[in-house]
């Protein structure tokens, strides 16, 4: 009798999902290495899917997800399945609706890299409404006036996207200065959210990893730093109470050349530095 297919799933947001055209994410990385290494004894298969919005996704065709399968040269019965289930701008609290096609898999393995979109510190208006009246209402956005990861390499979008993105950042570190920042989620919140998620995800007799949050830019986000730590020590003391495994990356991921200009998501080169942390992780056990 043949040894059943393995699924390993990511849970996260744009950090896993990746970002740009090509989605650049440690999860296609980790792909590679494993096959490299050929530490799993298996073929690796990459599945990246996302939850989409219906109406501007695809107005004339019935769509709720999309993806990408990247399938290993070799094929067999008992392959590794990394299923990348990450999406830009959802919070921890999306990952629940993933939990039918989470059981239906039963994984091995669930890695959840979670918090850093609900922790950087944001315009208080945000949360409260409170804009000025001379903020654009497209501005306005929890995400709008982040900085951009890259511009575009045509000259002409290139002239408006360094244009806009300026004036963004001058007005959204002028707001930060007026008046005291938030996170989209306080630590407490997000734990619990995060409890919840394992305690369902231990139901269904899977390992779970829990990555802590990697470093950003204190100069492009201010005051997010600090609130990273707090996050990460809390995260740290969700996975101890929960028993279940917490690695805490930010220390072997630092140097700004890992990262896109935003001083926040990880480019190609931090990409394939997270891969290989975590195959070194995974391969071990």
């Amino acid at each position: 009798m043949s040894p059943p297919v393995r699924n390993w799933i990511f849970l996260g947001d744009s950090l896993t999902e990746g970002v740009g055209s090509k989605r650049v994410s440690h999860v296609a990385e980790l792909a590679k290495e494993l096959r490299a290494s050929g530490c799993t004894n298996a073929n690796v298969h990459e599945f990246r899917l996302r939850q989409v919005d219906l109406p501007s996704f695809n107005r004339f065709i019935d769509f709720n997800v999309a993806g990408l399968m990247n399938l290993d040269e070799q094929q067999s019965g008992a392959d590794l399945w990394l299923w990348n289930l990450a999406c830009e701008g959802q919070t921890i609290d999306s990952d629940l609706r993933w939990l039918p096609l989470i059981a239906s898999l039963r994984p091995e393995l669930v890695v959840i890299f979670r918090g850093s979109l609900e922790s950087i510190i944001r315009p208080a208006m945000i949360a409260d409404g409170g804009w000025p009246w001379w903020v654009p209402e497209s501005w306005r956005g929890y995400a709008a006036m982040d900085p951009r990861c890259y511009f575009s390499t045509t000259w002409w979008r290139n002239a408006k996207q360094t244009t806009v993105d300026a004036l963004k950042q001058k007005v959204r570190l002028k707001l930060l200065k007026s008046r005291t920042g938030k996170p989209l989620m306080d630590p407490e919140t997000l734990a619990s959210h995060l409890s919840k998620l394992i305690k369902q995800l231990q139901a269904l007799g899977t390992r779970v990893l829990v990555l802590g949050l990697l470093p950003v830019d204190q100069d492009r986000f201010p005051g997010s730093a600090e609130q990273f730590k707090s996050v990460n020590e809390r995260l740290r003391l969700t996975a101890e109470t929960e028993d279940v495994e917490y690695v805490n990356w930010s220390s072997q991921v630092n140097g700004d050349e890992l990262f896109y200009r935003d001083g926040f998501h990880p480019n190609e080169a931090g990409a394939v530095a997270l891969a290989k942390i975590l195959r070194n992780r995974l391969c071990k056990a």
